[in-house]
């Protein structure tokens, strides 16, 4: 979800205020016991929902659209709900209202949802006591691509990828989905991979753009789930996908510029292996010394202008669909990269959309931009591991230092 400033967080306090009161009202609380040697379910659905912030309202609004659907004997839906003006509390979502969950240690208390162990607190927890063939974990909020995602106002802190990883360590996810923008890149995903102390994935849902402030439509996504709980991971990350598109499909038009896809983690090291080989091919190119480094030069910009992510989203030209530049290269190393990445992910688009493939990559014009555009966080990006697999030598070489 898009981050925005907190004049327009004020805007939105003020303006809401009547909504939430009767919100509140509408959504009884009731209070349950988590039971550690009930049954195990088909599916247990954990959502971190750190609305904490500027996106107070929707909390509400997805929390409501939770309880249309509800728990059941094969599916839990579990979130640990952190509002603006109150404390946190984890929650069963059961049929027209939410539970409180008693024995859960953060239970009514302001919690950090940027601090890692309230993360790992949460998902231990649940998966202890909502035991599941599957689990899916949903990290609700904003998102900064490699920078991370969850931001909360009340201490001001959000969660790196490296502490994501580090809170899941060792921890077994069908799905880990990104109700948050601009995390369907390949930064991203590479560090849920690279390293074999962290969490054993099958796939992340993300999108490489915005998600709007309404988020996942969980009323028909759970509604889907409870209807055939028997799916496996891939079916279910792709009725997420399928779903989400279907929703924003029949909003006004400035509200469909949307696109999400379902990427398989085990294609996630040949991908990387595979562009590092491709971008020792483009290195090559680039050092030529005859009239061939300004033809060369030019191929790449051209195949990176074609990426271009033109439908006015975050960082415009920072930011270019991986697959459509890949392919658009058209050298031998390209072209077999670009079948792996279709192979490794499930993508559907709004028509706006349709260029966009599914999986994005950092890709500055310049140094200069890097260097200096404060909204990129160029000083963060050699964080992640991705770069240094080949990538950042070649974008040196491509910007000419």
């Amino acid at each position: 979800m898009i981050r925005l400033n907190k004049r327009i967080h004020d805007k939105y306090r003020i303006k809401l205020a009547l909504v939430f009161a009767i919100l509140l009202l509408t959504m009884s609380v009731s209070v349950t016991w988590a039971n550690p040697k009930q049954a195990k379910a088909e599916w247990t659905f954990m959502v971190y929902l750190d609305a904490d912030n500027n996106l107070d309202y929707f909390g509400y609004q997805n929390v409501e659209a939770m309880s249309t659907v509800g728990s059941s004997q094969d599916v839990n839906i579990i979130t640990l709900w952190d509002k603006y003006d109150d404390v946190a509390n984890l929650y069963k979502i059961t049929k027209d209202s939410p539970e409180i969950v008693q024995g859960f240690p953060l239970t009514g208390t302001e919690v950090n949802m940027g601090d890692p162990k309230t993360l790992e607190t949460f998902v231990k927890y649940t998966m202890k006591h909502y035991k599941a063939n599957h689990y899916v974990l949903v990290l609700w909020d904003h998102g900064d691509d490699f920078r991370g995602c969850c931001w909360d106002d009340h201490p001001e802190d959000h969660l790196t990828h490296q502490e994501i990883t580090h809170a899941l360590s060792g921890i077994q996810l069908d799905i880990l989905a990104f109700d948050a923008c601009v995390e369907g890149m390949i930064e991203v995903v590479y560090e849920y991979v690279w390293d074999p102390r962290g969490p054993q994935i099958d796939y992340v849902v993300a999108t490489e753009g915005y998600v709007p402030s309404w988020g996942y439509p969980y009323d028909t996504i759970l509604a889907d789930l409870a209807a055939n709980p028997e799916m496996n991971g891939f079916d279910f990350s792709k009725v997420i996908v399928d779903d989400y598109i279907a929703y924003y499909e029949t909003l006004r038009p400035a509200s469909r510029l949307v696109e999400l896809a379902s990427i398989d983690l085990t294609y996630i090291d040949p991908i990387v292996h595979q562009l590092s080989d491709l971008t020792d091919a483009l290195i090559t190119m680039l050092e030529e010394d005859d009239e061939d480094l300004d033809i060369n030069h030019e191929l790449i910009a051209e195949a990176r202008g074609l990426g271009n992510l033109g439908w006015s989203q975050y960082g415009w030209e920072a930011y270019i669909d991986l697959p459509t530049f890949v392919k658009s290269l058209g050298i031998p190393e390209a072209l077999a990269l670009y079948e792996t990445l279709t192979a490794a992910v499930y993508v559907k688009t709004t028509e706006p959309m349709e260029s966009a493939e599914g999986l994005g990559i950092f890709f500055p014009n310049s140094y200069g931009s890097f260097q200096n555009n404060v909204y990129w966080h160029g000083e963060e990006y050699l964080k992640v591991q991705f770069p240094h697999e080949g990538w950042w030598e070649f974008l040196q070489t491509y910007w000419g230092i």
